[in-house]
Protein backbone atom coordinates (compact mmCIF):
# COMPACT_ATOMS: atom_id res chain seq x y z
CA UNK A 1 0.00 0.00 0.00
CA UNK A 2 3.06 2.54 0.72
CA UNK A 3 4.47 1.57 -2.75
CA UNK A 4 0.65 3.22 -4.01
CA UNK A 5 0.67 5.95 -1.69
CA UNK A 6 3.75 7.20 -2.62
CA UNK A 7 2.78 6.77 -6.77
CA UNK A 8 -0.26 8.66 -6.19
CA UNK A 9 2.09 11.52 -4.45
CA UNK A 10 4.43 11.39 -7.39
CA UNK A 11 1.73 10.92 -10.15
CA UNK A 12 -0.33 14.14 -8.77
CA UNK A 13 3.10 16.13 -7.63
CA UNK A 14 4.22 15.95 -11.65
CA UNK A 15 0.44 16.97 -12.93
CA UNK A 16 -0.40 13.84 -14.94
CA UNK A 17 -3.40 13.75 -16.78
CA UNK A 18 -6.17 13.89 -14.79
CA UNK A 19 -7.50 10.54 -15.70
CA UNK A 20 -4.22 8.69 -14.50
CA UNK A 21 -4.06 10.73 -11.51
CA UNK A 22 -7.83 9.67 -10.66
CA UNK A 23 -6.34 5.96 -11.64
CA UNK A 24 -3.30 6.74 -9.05
CA UNK A 25 -5.25 7.92 -5.70
CA UNK A 26 -8.21 5.22 -6.14
CA UNK A 27 -5.67 2.04 -6.33
CA UNK A 28 -3.72 3.98 -3.16
CA UNK A 29 -7.21 4.29 -1.67
CA UNK A 30 -8.40 0.98 -2.47
CA UNK A 31 -4.98 -0.44 -1.24
CA UNK A 32 -4.72 1.70 1.76
CA UNK A 33 -8.28 0.53 3.11
CA UNK A 34 -7.99 -3.21 2.38
CA UNK A 35 -4.46 -3.22 4.26
CA UNK A 36 -5.90 -1.16 7.31
CA UNK A 37 -9.08 -3.85 8.03
CA UNK A 38 -6.73 -6.41 7.03
CA UNK A 39 -4.06 -5.34 9.59
CA UNK A 40 -6.61 -4.57 12.51
CA UNK A 41 -8.57 -7.33 12.05
CA UNK A 42 -5.15 -10.08 12.20
CA UNK A 43 -4.62 -8.20 15.94
CA UNK A 44 -8.18 -8.46 17.07
CA UNK A 45 -7.46 -12.37 16.06
CA UNK A 46 -3.98 -12.57 17.88
CA UNK A 47 -5.29 -10.96 20.70
CA UNK A 48 -8.30 -12.97 21.34
CA UNK A 49 -11.39 -11.87 23.24
CA UNK A 50 -9.37 -8.92 24.90
CA UNK A 51 -9.06 -7.30 21.71
CA UNK A 52 -12.75 -6.32 21.83
CA UNK A 53 -12.44 -5.44 25.67
CA UNK A 54 -11.82 -1.34 26.48
CA UNK A 55 -8.60 -2.56 28.17
CA UNK A 56 -7.05 -3.19 24.81
CA UNK A 57 -6.77 -0.24 22.16
CA UNK A 58 -6.72 -2.90 19.59
CA UNK A 59 -10.31 -2.84 19.33
CA UNK A 60 -10.86 0.82 18.71
CA UNK A 61 -8.33 0.50 15.96
CA UNK A 62 -10.20 -1.57 14.13
CA UNK A 63 -13.70 0.35 14.48
CA UNK A 64 -11.69 3.77 13.56
CA UNK A 65 -10.01 1.14 10.39
CA UNK A 66 -13.52 0.29 9.79
CA UNK A 67 -15.01 4.07 9.45
CA UNK A 68 -11.73 5.48 7.86
CA UNK A 69 -11.76 2.95 5.10
CA UNK A 70 -15.40 3.50 3.79
CA UNK A 71 -14.31 7.55 3.94
CA UNK A 72 -14.21 9.24 0.75
CA UNK A 73 -15.84 5.64 -1.07
CA UNK A 74 -15.04 2.43 -0.01
CA UNK A 75 -12.62 0.07 -1.64
CA UNK A 76 -15.32 -0.97 -4.26
CA UNK A 77 -15.90 1.77 -5.47
CA UNK A 78 -12.26 3.22 -5.91
CA UNK A 79 -11.74 -0.39 -7.88
CA UNK A 80 -14.23 0.51 -10.10
CA UNK A 81 -13.07 3.99 -10.11
CA UNK A 82 -9.66 2.60 -11.08
CA UNK A 83 -11.11 0.34 -13.83
CA UNK A 84 -13.53 2.93 -15.51
CA UNK A 85 -10.06 5.37 -15.51
CA UNK A 86 -7.83 2.57 -16.94
CA UNK A 87 -9.55 2.56 -20.84
CA UNK A 88 -8.23 5.94 -21.49
CA UNK A 89 -4.51 5.68 -19.97
CA UNK A 90 -4.48 2.62 -22.62
CA UNK A 91 -5.71 4.71 -25.61
CA UNK A 92 -3.26 7.60 -24.76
Amino acid sequence: WRASLDAAAATCDAGAPVAQRRAAVSRAKARAADASLLITREAVQMHGAIGYTDECDIGLFLRKAMTLANLYGSSALHRRRYDACMPSLVDA
